[in-house]
């Protein structure tokens, strides 16, 4: 019973060392190598599990002993090449040798013959695509290296044949065979998965590329519609100068829209920081306030500011008041009754922390999740850029930022960005 229990614990280790070995290689090291330290990886993991299976074999009655070398050898052939099926190759007899197993001559003959073998189907299954060849092709290949093991068994060692270690031995290759045949399925399986889900990530990419030029297209049309009309006004000579500079007032202000979308377009496309300097966080929101003053009094919101001082961030000063000028703003136009705007400065772990909160309209769980998504917008005459833009340049200043909101409550948002070193700013 003991015995049994061992033979148990040694099958389930041999089937755990072979999962882990190229599970870990097909799931995390061939996505992220070139096609040399692949093959070279592929060599290494096939080996140790080769020389793993054959250190830990299952022992049978009558002095008989089972292992999965055939495993690591067909998988790592099929899927190294030529060279990694020579290499395994090399390994398996080197080890045997070491481990002084008789017969060596008669199995160099008998794996020499098999990898000849072997080699023809090698560059078959590299070619195939479909998932079911590929696992008939790996089982041929399985009943290729089965039928040289019995060969070798036959011509070489007649006292092994005996009914009860022919039926061992059948058992043996059934279950390998079932195993080569899963982990090829499962293997293909995933690849064939994480191929398509690149491709969709791609179609999604193209998706929201032309989506995000078509709109652009129509945003920056409309103001150069409205400024290419007023111009045609100008070309009147009875009009009055009173009317002239109406014209002229009305088509900057749309090119300046249009320029404005252009810039927000741009900031999103390319968000890195190109002058970074050491900044102020106390002075730069004080100088954000009086820019954006004139708008919240024209609005009816109150701003109210609680800044600490001595709070320095490593960042380029003209992204950074485009991101919080833009939440400022949002702030403002979700407030159409009027309100007051809170920003707080504050120090917390090695971060700064810009906290600015509205007393608005606020937004449910379905605009929170889609904020700063592209397009999203919750104003009537909104492009969807600004939230896009802060969410862009917040990550490229390496920073987080949190939204808390309720309907009827207000918004409140939270950035958070890493201060600068000391010596930074000395």
């Amino acid at each position: 019973m003991s015995t049994l229990f061992d033979n148990i614990q040694t099958f389930l280790l041999n089937v755990f060392l072979l999962y882990f070995c190229y599970s870990v290689y097909f799931k995390f090291i061939e996505k992220k190598s070139n096609k040399l330290t692949n093959v070279a990886m592929i060599a290494l993991i096939s080996g140790i599990a080769i020389i793993l299976c054959m250190t830990f074999p299952v022992m049978l009655p009558n002095g008989y002993t089972a292992d999965f070398r055939q495993f690591p050898l067909i998988l790592g052939a099929l899927y190294g090449g030529r060279r990694v099926a020579v290499f395994l190759l090399f390994v398996l007899l080197s080890y045997r040798f070491y481990l002084d197993i008789p017969s060596f001559e008669q199995a160099f003959f008998i794996y020499s013959l098999f990898i000849f073998l072997l080699c023809y189907i090698i560059p078959r299954f590299n070619k195939t695509i479909n998932i079911q060849k590929k696992v008939l092709l790996a089982v041929l290949a399985f009943l290729l290296g089965t039928i040289a093991r019995l060969t070798m068994l036959f011509l070489f060692l007649p006292e092994y044949i005996n009914l009860y270690y022919f039926g061992l031995f059948i058992s043996s290759a059934i279950l390998q065979s079932l195993g080569v045949m899963l982990f090829v399925f499962f293997i293909e399986r995933a690849r064939k998965e994480a191929v398509l889900a690149k491709e969709i990530s791609k179609l999604e990419k193209l998706k929201t590329v032309s989506t995000l030029a078509a709109s652009i297209s129509h945003e920056v049309r409309n103001p150069l519609t409205v400024t290419k009309g007023f111009l045609q006004l100008l070309d009147d000579s009875d009009l009055r100068d009173q009317d002239k500079k109406h014209y002229i007032s009305t088509a900057l202000e749309a090119i300046e829209k249009a320029e404005s979308i252009i810039t927000d377009y741009l900031t999103f496309a390319k968000p890195s920081l190109e002058n970074t300097k050491i900044l102020n966080l106390h002075q730069e929101l004080i100088h954000i306030k009086g820019f954006v003053e004139s708008y919240a009094v024209m609005n009816n919101v109150e701003i109210e500011m609680s800044l600490e001082e001595n709070i320095y961030i490593a960042s380029e000063k003209e992204k950074l008041h485009q991101c919080l000028i833009n939440i400022i703003k949002n702030g403002i136009e979700a407030m159409p009754q009027g309100g007051k705007l809170t920003i707080e400065l504050k120090y917390f772990k090695s971060n700064a922390t810009i906290n600015i909160t509205d007393t608005g309209v606020g937004m449910n769980e379905e605009q929170l999740e889609r904020l700063g998504s592209p397009f999203f917008t919750t104003k009537d005459l909104g492009t969807g850029l600004g939230s896009m833009v802060v969410y862009s340049i917040v990550k490229a200043m390496g920073g987080e930022i949190y939204v808390d909101s309720a309907p009827g409550k207000g918004t409140s948002f939270t950035v958070i960005l890493s201060t600068a070193e000391e010596a930074e700013i000395n």
